[in-house]
């Protein structure tokens, strides 16, 4: 089993969006109490769906909220009631919703902004890790090219190959102007100075 693999003290720590912009903490602060609003909100319309139903199943005529208020009921136990109360809480759910959805686009919008802001602040860590692994691409090139250079004396020796036997590095790309050629030149032409 191989070890697991421990941070150094020193280890860069990416800023998370949430530690870039107050602005988008606040949203998601606002989108949790949102869902946790419509979880209650469903509980209660699933608790007055089957109060309905009892009342219901109880027999009787149903009369209306103004009806059992002159008979002395109490009208938030009548069917009646229930179903008015049940009608202001899926009118409450729909508004939740609602508000959901425009959240979820201010939340993509502050998503963007905060992005841009932990961008900024990694940029330098990561122009530092680029760096390296441009250098070590480079090393790995000059590697590849003194491999090369000794296959190629073998064969203008004419000597038989298989015998070593030669493993390329294909995946290199071409020589000279392989993948980490266009590597390097893509980090370059990102504007990066490697």
């Amino acid at each position: 089993m191989a070890p697991l693999k421990t941070k150094r003290a020193d280890t860069y720590v990416v800023p998370s969006l949430i530690e870039s912009s107050p602005e988008y903490a606040s949203l998601l602060a606002k989108q949790i109490e949102l869902q946790a609003r419509y979880g209650e909100l469903n509980t209660e319309r699933g608790l007055l769906r089957r109060e309905i139903e009892v009342a219901k199943a109880a027999g009787g005529k149903h009369p209306s909220i103004a009806v059992a208020q002159l008979l002395g009921d109490n009208t938030e136990a009548s069917v009646a009631g229930l179903s008015k109360k049940l009608r202001e809480v899926g009118t409450e759910m729909a508004n939740v919703e609602a508000a959901t959805e425009i959240l979820r686009r201010r939340i993509d919008e502050a998503r963007d902004a905060a992005s841009k802001v932990a961008c900024a602040t990694a940029r330098q860590e990561y122009q530092r890790r680029l760096a390296v692994l441009c250098d070590a691409a480079r090393a790995l090139e000059a590697a590849r090219e003194e491999h090369d250079a000794l296959l190629d004396d073998l064969e203008r020796e004419d000597v038989r190959l298989g015998y070593l036997p030669p493993v390329r590095p294909f995946f290199l790309g071409d020589r000279g102007q392989g993948h980490v050629h266009h590597f390097i030149r893509e980090a370059k032409g990102a504007g990066y100075n490697v």
